[in-house]
Parts: C-alpha cells; structure tokens; sequence
C-alpha cells in the first residue's frame, strides 16, 4: 500500500518539478511559438478525454470536460455571451476554482455511470451549464454579495503573502488533504488524476495572471493524468485485477528473458470449484486473494504470476527444481495451516479481533490446500513453454496422489 501510494505521488512531483524548472525559459519563448505554448493543452486534453471514454473512466471524463470549459474561459479563447461578462477578472477566477474543486469532490465520491445513460447524459448537461455560474456571479448583473470571498482565515502574517484570499487557500488545502488520504487506501487513475489536476490548478492560481505560465503548468497537469490513465491501461493488460499478480502476458514475456538456468513450478488450489459452489463466488474470490498473497511471498526469488482461474505459476530465475523445492514445500505448508474462516450474512459489522469471538453460527472455518508440480531446464533442449509444460504434468501428476503434494 506505502509502495503504491509513493509511486503515485512521485509522478506528478517528479513531471511538477521539471516543469517549474523550465518556467524561465517559457517566459521567454520566441513569437513564433506562443501560439504553440498557448494551444498546448487542447491536443493533450481531447487525447486524455478519448482515452478516458475508451477506458470507461466516465468520473475522469467529466472532470477533464470541465478543465477543458473553464481553462477555455480562463485563456479567452472561449468568449462568453455579452450579458454573462464578468467585471471582476479576480473574483471569477476565484469563483471558477472554487466550482471546480466542488466539482472534483462531486465526482470524486459517485459511481462510474456510462455517458449515454440517463445519468451520463444529465451529468453531462450539468458540466456544460457549471460555468454560468461564476461568469453570471462576477457580472454587473448580480444582487448577491461575494464579501464572503475576503473572509480572513488564516493569521494576518500569512493571510498578506497569500496569493488568492484565504478562504480559497483554506478549501483548497482541505480537498487536497482529503484526496491524499483517498490515495493512500486506494491509489486508482481517477484518485491520481484528480490529485495531479488540483496540483496544476494549484500551480497555476499561484501563477495567475501570468497566462504564459498558466497555460504552460496546465498542459504539464494533463500530461502527468495521461501517463497515470497509460500506466492503468499497462497494469490492465499485464496485472490480475483480484490477486494484484503479474498475469500470463507477463508469464509469457518474461520467459522469453529467462538464461541458462531456471526453474517453473505450477500451483493449483485444491477443490476450488467446491468451495465456489458451497460459498459462492465473493469467498472463491477471497481464497484466490489470500492464496496469492502467500505466493507472492515464496521466497528465493520467486515471481509470482496468476496463470487463469485458481491456478499460479512461480518462475525461479539462475535455481534448478533441488534449490526450490525447500521453499515450496514450507509454502504449501504454510498454506495448508493458514486459518481461513467463512462468516455468514448475519456476521457483526465490526470484525473481532479475535476469531473465535465471532459467533459459531456466523463463521466456518474452511482448509485450503494447494497442489504443486515443479520443473527445470536441465533436460537437453528444453524451452520455457516446454518446462512450464513438465511443470504442469507434474501438478497434474500431484493432484493424481491425492492433492496438498509437490511433485517433480
């Protein structure tokens, strides 16, 4: 969890920084490329949108619409109608980030719902009709006082060398502070993007009205949540979703970068269909979870990969099968003397620390086993696929003898 949780942070601090540092060079940029600098972050947005819609990212979709309306608004390259006009540039700025982190709390906390739904289709106009909003509080025609948007928060030395009111520094920390402790319990694209398009409108609140800058931090956002919706699509394609393992794309690719000596060994959980069928699919999927995670801790170098249904595979790079066999063993052992229990539908909301406080009527206690075939490549000839296929005639050969074995 800490692991994932530093990796999500460090992408868009690592892509924040550099683009800090060349902000003095993108002052300076040459006539000839400020339109470029200026049109930046429409090509990385409709990019991002379209990824997002084929990714069925609908929550980020929507966000990244609304970054797309209001950085429109923002630049002026989207003039809105003459009765909408704000006279206050600062007070509609504020306004608009203000709507805008609403907007990301909003989607940050509601269920995926496709865009051609009823749902979709009114989130969608709603996303639309959002900027009137401010255009119409900052205008003349307005009756309502916006005193509120000065309203001192923070000590008096501090409040001076903010650079937008304290009441919009204060929210903005606070939905932040919220989004941080979202990431670390469930570090997803949509947490992470959320996370780096705050940061950049962050940066570019401080930055305002140095558009230049602006529109420079804003594209850097953008590219820091496409290459988070990238990696999500990486991780898709090459992780199992339940266990959190590699998954047989990656089995097959590092195969192919195997050397001269290693070792395979393929893991099936015993009687799974049965306890599927008797517990149904919610506690099959918590079997294969728990299952996962002790392989995944085998030792000597093992990477672990989830092969298709209950069945694993360990890959023991530079170790013939007589190096491997010790961990294997203790790892079935282990698994085979873990505590697995099943509670009912009428179990207590909060889990007891203890399991055996858990009423007898709401819990069952469930033995999982795993059966084991391992194989080298110290046979003439021999490669990867064919030893992986030795390593299943054994686990074949294993579940024969009566299962909960390894053989060779």
């Amino acid at each position: 969890m800490i692991k994932a949780f530093l990796s999500t942070l460090l992408i868009p601090l690592g892509i924040f920084s550099i683009a800090l540092f060349l902000l003095p060079w993108i002052d300076e940029v040459p006539d000839g490329l400020e339109v470029v600098r200026h049109y930046a972050p429409y090509p990385v947005l409709i990019f991002t949108l379209l990824l997002s819609l084929s990714f069925n990212q609908t929550r980020l979709f929507f966000v990244l619409y609304l970054t797309a309306i209001f950085l429109a608004l923002i630049l002026g390259d989207v003039k809105p109608p003459v009765f909408f006009t704000p006279i206050d540039e600062f007070k509609f700025i504020q306004l608009v980030f203000l709507l805008y982190l609403i907007a990301v709390v909003f989607f940050l906390f509601i269920k995926e719902r496709g865009i051609f739904t009823v749902r979709g289709i009114i989130r969608l106009l709603l996303c639309s009709g959002l900027p009137l909003i401010p255009l119409y509080l900052a205008g003349e025609q307005t009756l309502l006082n916006l005193d509120w948007l000065s309203f001192i928060i923070f000590p008096q030395e501090i409040s001076q060398k903010l650079p937008f009111p304290d009441i919009t520094v204060a929210f903005y920390l606070f939905i932040m502070s919220i989004l941080i402790v979202l990431l670390f319990y469930r570090p997803g694209v949509v947490e992470s993007s959320f996370f780096s398009l705050l940061t950049g409108a962050g940066l570019a609140l401080y930055f305002f009205p140095a558009m230049a800058r602006v529109e420079f931090i804003f594209t850097s956002a953008l590219l820091v949540v496409l290459v988070f919706i990238l990696r999500n699509s990486f991780i898709l394609a090459y992780h199992d979703e339940l266990t959190g393992l590699a998954g047989r794309r990656s089995l097959r690719e590092f195969m192919n970068k195997l050397g001269s000596l290693y070792s395979i060994a393929m893991l099936d959980i015993d009687l799974f269909k049965k306890i599927n069928d008797r517990y149904g699919h919610d506690v099959g999927d918590q079997v294969l979870k728990m299952v996962a995670g002790h392989i995944a801790n085998a030792g000597k170098g093992g990477k672990a990969y989830r092969y298709g249904g209950e069945e694993f595979a360990l890959v023991f790079a530079g170790k013939n099968r007589d190096d491997v066999k010790p961990c294997l063993e203790t790892l079935r052992q282990t698994i085979a003397e873990a505590s697995f229990t099943v509670r009912g539908k009428n179990r207590p909301r909060n889990k007891p620390k203890a399991v055996n406080k858990i009423p007898a009527s709401v819990r069952r206690s469930v033995r999982i086993t795993i059966s084991i075939g391992v194989a080298d490549n110290q046979g003439a000839g021999n490669t990867p696929e064919e030893v992986l296929k030795i390593a299943d005639k054994a686990l074949y050969r294993a579940k024969k003898k009566g299962r909960n074995r390894l053989s060779t």
